[in-house]
């Protein structure tokens, strides 16, 4: 993360940690804690780097899955899920629902049920004993699954209520041909699953529109390309569609020209409800919390701002009432204090 601005002009205000916060575009295979993930590698004789910038979005999804190649054993895949929600509970996390997909792991360490069953299980131990909420968005790459499209839904579909609150795509073809996953996305809704999915990043416009139109998504991540239609703004906004969106990683794949200049603000004065998410930690080294300060320093959003950000977590589907009674409740807390 370009932190330059930020160390020469710190901006004052609330601690950032404490600020509840629901983080729902982080990706399970991206967001591993780098110590545990190197410490996997070493088990394994394998060194472990993160590479310091990436040319395009293809270079990235080269390294992406290299990770997911680390695990031998579904006893690692379970710590290291449980190691990611230690670390988000840390960072002031309320509620999490990483986008888990299985078949990374599938046929190699068992079926795609036996890999789901543990990775949900898992992220569900360590929510219980950390005290926060965990959900998790089962997703299809849709340049890759198609085939086991219907399979990941149904399982999906069978997690429903106990692990497993929404279903989404994901994959870099924008558009992407969604109308082949309705189906799936239809197996997920009929379960009671918010279905989320990926728009609006390399793609236009175009791209948010095929998102909302054949697969009934009603989350988006990203959507920052949306800025370019008045018309699709107005729909997002009048809608409540929000659009989960990551300013480092966009900024690291050259979908955002810089932290500046990111779309965010501008989807915010449309009325679109915007949540700030890390997306990939493990390879853009820029947690959730990041994201806030970037909001803070680059954008110069004021407490009630971000605090106004952090509420559009709330629109998550998937977050139990309980949580959402609190969350709100800690919200007005975190506001109510004096900065520090």
């Amino acid at each position: 993360m370009d932190n330059e601005r930020s160390a020469e002009h710190p901006v004052a205000g609330r601690d950032l940690v404490a600020l509840p916060k629901a983080h729902v575009h982080v990706h399970l295979d991206g967001s591993y804690p780098l110590a545990a993930v190197r410490a996997l590698a070493a088990k394994r004789g394998i060194d472990f780097d993160v590479p310091r910038s990436f040319p395009d979005v293809w270079s990235f999804f080269a390294a992406y899955v290299t990770m997911p190649a680390l695990v031998d054993h579904l006893a690692d895949l379970a710590g290291l899920c449980a190691e990611l929600v230690r670390a988000e509970a840390a960072k002031g996390v309320w509620y999490l629902e990483p986008a888990i997909e299985p078949q990374l792991y599938a046929p190699r360490l068992g079926s795609l049920a036996e890999v789901t069953h543990v990775m949900v299980t898992a992220l569900q131990d360590a929510g219980r004993a950390t005290g926060i909420e965990v959900g998790a968005n089962l997703t299809v790459n849709t340049d890759q699954d198609l085939p086991i499209a219907d399979d990941l839904a149904r399982l999906a579909a069978q997690y429903a209520g106990h692990g497993v609150t929404a279903f989404g795509t994901a994959g870099f073809e924008e558009p992407a041909g969604l109308g082949r996953f309705a189906r799936a996305a239809d197996i997920a809704r009929a379960a009671g699953l918010q279905v989320v999915a990926h728009a609006g990043q390399t793609g236009g416009p175009d791209s948010v529109l095929e998102a909302l139109d054949e697969l009934g998504a009603t989350r988006l991540s990203h959507g920052v390309r949306a800025v370019s239609s008045d018309d699709l703004l107005k729909r997002l906004a009048d809608q409540q569609i929000a659009c989960d969106v990551c300013p480092v990683s966009n900024v690291g794949l050259g979908v955002s020209r810089s932290l500046p200049e990111h779309e965010a603000p501008a989807l915010i004065r449309a009325g679109v409800p915007v949540t700030l998410n890390a997306d990939d930690e493990l390879w853009f080294g820029a947690s959730v919390v990041d994201q806030y300060r970037v909001a803070r320093e680059q954008w110069g959003m004021s407490d009630a701002d971000l605090a106004g950000i952090a509420r559009n977590g709330l629109l998550v589907a998937g977050m139990s009432d309980a949580t959402r009674s609190r969350y709100q409740d800690a919200l007005a807390a975190w506001l109510a204090a004096s900065p520090g």
